[in-house]
This record gives C-alpha cells, sequence and structure tokens, in this order.
C-alpha cells in the first residue's frame, strides 16, 4: 500500500498500522478547469458509493441529528476530538477560513466536525469549544454511534492510553475533509490537511455542481 502524506494522521503514530480503503478512489487530476479555476489537487481522491455518509448523532445541544437533516446542501465533514493538541484545532480554523472565503456561497454549506473521542466530547464541552463559529455544527454521541459514524466515511480512529499524561489517553485518527453532494453521498475526501483558499474552492465547484 502506497504511503499517506505527512501530517494524515493526528496524535502519537507509534505502534499504529493504518488501514484505510479507498474503495475504487482514484486521484483527481482537474484536467480541463480553466487557468481561473485551478486547484491544487494534492491529496484528494474521488470516492466510491461504498462511502456512504451515513450518521446518526447528536448536536451541541443534545438534539438528535441525522445525515439526512442536511440534505439540499453539501456538506463538509470533518472527524476530530477537542483534547486534540495541534492538528484538529488547525483544522478547525481552515474550515471556519474556507467559509469566509466563500461568502455568501457558505450558506449552500453545512460544515460539520464529528467528534471520534465521544466520552469527552459532551454536548456542552462541544458548544463551549465551538463558541468562536456558530456556523460549524459539532456532532457527538454514544461510542457506537460514534463508530457507526466513522464506519460510512470509513475513516480510521484508535484509542491510545497514555499512562504518564494527564489526558490519560489520545486518539490516533485520519486527518481528512470529506465533502459530499447535495444528497449526502460523500464524492471527494483531501487527505492530509488543506488550506482555506484550496478548500473553498472545492466546496465551491461542488456548490456549482
Amino acid at each position: 500500500m502506497t504511503g499517506f502524506p505527512a501530517g494524515f494522521l493526528t496524535g502519537s503514530l507509534t505502534s499504529i498500522r493504518l488501514v484505510f480503503v479507498l474503495a475504487f478512489a482514484a486521484v483527481i487530476t482537474g484536467c480541463g478547469a480553466s487557468e481561473s479555476e485551478q486547484i491544487n489537487m494534492e491529496g484528494v481522491v474521488q470516492l466510491s458509493e461504498q462511502f456512504t455518509g451515513d450518521f446518526a448523532l447528536i448536536d451541541k445541544s443534545g438534539a438528535p441529528v441525522t445525515d439526512e437533516d442536511f440534505e439540499g446542501k453539501i456538506m463538509l465533514v470533518y472527524f476530530g476530538f477537542t483534547h486534540c493538541p495541534d492538528v484538529c484545532p488547525g483544522d478547525v480554523n481552515v474550515m471556519s477560513a474556507a467559509l469566509n472565503e466563500l461568502g455568501k456561497q457558505a450558506n449552500e454549506v453545512a460544515p460539520i466536525f464529528i467528534s471520534v473521542d465521544p466520552e469527552r466530547d459532551t454536548p456542552q464541552v462541544l458548544n463551549d469549544y465551538f463558541a468562536f463559529d456558530e456556523r460549524i455544527i459539532p456532532l457527538t454521541g454514544t461510542i457506537e454511534a460514534a463508530q457507526k459514524a466513522r464506519t460510512g466515511f470509513k475513516l480510521y480512529a484508535k484509542k491510545e492510553v497514555l499512562p504518564d499524561s494527564a489526558l490519560k489517553y489520545t486518539i490516533n485518527h485520519q486527518q481528512a475533509f470529506f465533502i459530499t453532494d447535495r444528497d449526502g453521498q460523500p464524492q471527494i475526501a483531501i487527505l492530509g490537511g488543506s488550506d482555506p483558499q484550496t478548500l473553498s474552492a472545492l466546496l465551491r465547484r461542488s456548490i456549482k455542481g
């Protein structure tokens, strides 16, 4: 299996065996785009229909939320956790900045953060963490519900015990943004992180259909 980009996993990399099946996925080339529409496609892959994008979770108020609630919008989905020391906060800021880049078109996007650490990421914790940008929709749930959500996006995450840390454990997980169509079907994944300009350009392309 070929290597993944640096930063593809967050958290410790100790003793990790990464298995991520990009079923029938191919790297997107961006052929046919005009000069003004050129997008940096490094790390961008097309996803097959085996990526369902299904989830049934709760939001920061404790209300139930499913993927069907966002039908008609383009979903931008990111998996992370609030105790992540560096990568997740950076990617959350990229999400926020990408929405700013979109301007009024941001109303066509549902920016969703799904916790891979539901034990600590309670609705109240998510409410406090995302107070800086009310546009981002943080979701959590039971351990089982969070696992099912990751399965829908074929996203790897695993708890690693940290016996000498006050945090007690961390979560090793893949670093990826997912963009769906308006039916909630995952279309592309951006692996290893992105920047606001690239992310907003990919979202704008999805909005146009």
